[in-house]
């Protein structure tokens, strides 16, 4: 389907002084002490000082996500992480004590009350919590932090089995999961799990550095740990530790019983006297879902399907994808994982993932998307800081595209059977996620309340909420292999604390098809409102506005699990 010949053309940071090398620290600290020696006397000069501040800020973080876009399409090459850690360490980085001046320029400014209030309420609490947490000995550390973060997926990139005729890697292995021959299942599960375990002593090592530095950023900062550091750090303004604990335990209450009746199903359909890990993913009906054969078709049929949604969204995806924003194939050498990286002067992002031709791989593209046009919705915020939602907010923006883009998957699925399947697998997986969910947060809550402990400690300390997670799967004989499940969650490693906003957002998800399912226009345009904001008012407010609120509650919950269930149940009589 034709959508557009066009690119995306760049943008021009308006403040910028001509000739500016955002590569060079000479020239980005002549333009960052011209920033610090600003009038700050009027309303006008305030907001000239921030525009300033964020147009460079913007084009700096431009080039972190080019530098960090090459070192991910190219994991084993090891001058590609190189040049990131070197622009974050000695151009990123520095900047650091300037932007502290500046924040505190603007914060202390009697002319600040002279501003729109509604307009930087929230810009005020988000520099306080800036200057709060601001410590110039954490510098150098945070720059540590990056460099051995980095390393994570440089030693995944590298992982691969010989398997069914050719080398595999992890992702290329997981194929194989869906495979109704068990045998086959059961070998490539052990071989994907050989691979972590033949480097758990690197990885334990690595995850060990990451914590030691982590909970010394905290101590300098004045925080007894780093959860509570990391929790005002990622402007987690609307919600405690406390009421995430709250979160796991009604994650416990309400959906493990869900999910025992999912596997205790799928235990009886597969005639098992006991589920193994290795049979939690293999279809039930025999029916394999082939969505796309080539990138190519996939990126084609994906068009389709956001066409039908908003055109706007087919035509921002097919011009990303004529100007090289995509790289969405797995390969060798390539880091896990998928992600968006929005790039701030072409007003657009980039989509890095890895498919293998599954049906997760449709939904990842499509999550993945929802980001995309989040990037795209927010051109014309000026504040840097409006374009870095928290993470409840932007997942929000990707976990209800999956759900919004369901009715359409018939692009992928012409077959009906198929296409039940697909949308009987995304709604069951809404919940069943849930409870990996919780593990990844409660165990790093775990660790970094527990900043002294042993690597065999964590292991048992990971085994444990999997006990209390998990259900019906059997692991006797895996004891080992087991304890080192939470080391293929990049997140872990990479960005601590980032993954318990996918269980937010998820319960937000299905909150806004909900409201979808009743009216379909007026939610699309709230979806649509929602996008538009960015981060320019406080959580609750941006809830509000996309038609749902940020809750978590059991109640909650109960609500949104019957509200599957009878999605199920209706899909089940189709």
């Amino acid at each position: 389907m034709f959508i557009t010949d066009k690119k995306i053309e760049p943008i021009p940071f308006s403040y910028l002084p001509a000739g500016l090398d955002i590569c060079s620290w000479d020239s980005v600290k002549e333009f960052l002490e011209s920033i610090c020696a600003s009038d700050t006397s009027t309303a006008n000069a305030l907001e000239e000082l921030l525009l300033k501040y964020s147009d460079l800020m913007k084009a700096m973080a431009d080039e972190l996500s080019w530098r960090y876009i090459k070192m991910s399409i190219d994991a084993d090459d090891s001058s590609k992480a190189d040049a990131y850690n070197e622009y974050f360490a000695d151009v990123y980085a520095p900047t650091e004590a300037y932007q502290f001046r500046i924040k505190k320029l603007y914060y202390d400014s009697p002319a600040k009350d002279k501003l729109d209030k509604q307009k930087y309420a929230l810009l005020d609490q988000i520099f306080a919590k800036d200057i709060k947490l601001f410590r110039e000995e954490n510098i150098a550390l945070q720059i540590q932090e990056s460099e051995l973060a980095n390393k994570y997926g440089g030693i995944v990139s590298q992982m691969s089995a010989h398997f069914d005729g050719e080398d595999k890697t992890p992702a290329q292995l997981s194929v194989y999961l869906k495979d109704p021959d068990r045998a086959k299942r059961e070998q490539a599960w052990r071989l994907r799990a050989g691979l972590f375990m033949a480097k758990q002593n690197e990885l334990n090592k690595l995850y060990d550095e990451l914590r030691e530095l982590r909970h010394k950023i905290a101590l300098n900062s004045g925080f007894a740990n780093f959860r509570d550091y990391k929790h005002i750090e990622m402007g987690r303004f609307s919600y405690s530790p406390e009421d995430i604990y709250k979160f796991h335990e009604a994650v416990e209450k309400v959906v493990m019983p869900f999910v025992a009746r999912l596997n205790e199903e799928r235990r009886k359909k597969l005639n098992l006297e006991t589920l193994r890990p290795w049979d939690t993913q293999v279809d039930l009906d025999g029916r394999k879902l082939k969505p796309f054969e080539t990138t190519e078709e996939f990126i084609s049929k994906s068009l389709r399907v956001l066409s039908k949604v908003n055109p706007a969204y087919a035509e921002q995806l097919e011009m990303m994808n004529n100007t090289g924003l995509l790289d969405l194939e797995n390969r060798k050498g390539k880091a896990p994982g998928g992600y968006n990286s929005s790039i701030n002067n072409l007003a657009s992002s980039f989509i890095f993932m890895n498919h293998v031709k599954l049906h997760n791989d449709v939904v990842t593209l499509l999550h993945e998307s929802g980001h995309a046009m989040h990037s795209a919705a927010t051109s014309g915020i000026k504040i840097v800081q409006y374009l870095e939602p928290p993470s409840e907010v932007a997942e929000l923006a990707s976990m209800t595209m999956e759900l919004l883009t369901m009715d359409y998957w018939d692009e992928f699925y012409p077959d009906p059977a198929d296409l039940k399947k697909a949308k009987k697998d995304q709604l069951e997986g809404t919940l069943s996620f849930l409870p990996w969910c919780m593990i990844v947060d409660a165990l790093q809550h775990w660790v970094y309340l527990n900043p002294n402990h042993t690597a065999e400690e964590r292991s048992q300390a990971y085994v444990e909420l999997g006990k209390r997670f998990s259900v019906i799967v059997d692991w006797s004989g895996l004891e080992e292999i087991r304890k080192i499940g939470w080391m293929q969650q990049l997140h872990i490693f990479e960005v601590p604390f980032y993954y318990i906003e996918y269980g937010m957002a998820q319960l937000g998800a299905l909150s806004i098809y909900m409201n979808y399912k009743r009216d379909k226009q007026k939610a699309l345009r709230q979806y649509q409102d929602f996008l538009n904001l960015g981060y320019s008012r406080p959580v609750k407010e941006i809830y509000e506005t996309a038609g749902i609120s940020l809750d978590f509650s059991e109640n909650r919950i109960k609500e949104l699990v019957d509200f599957v269930v009878s999605e199920l149940e209706a899909l089940e009589k189709l």
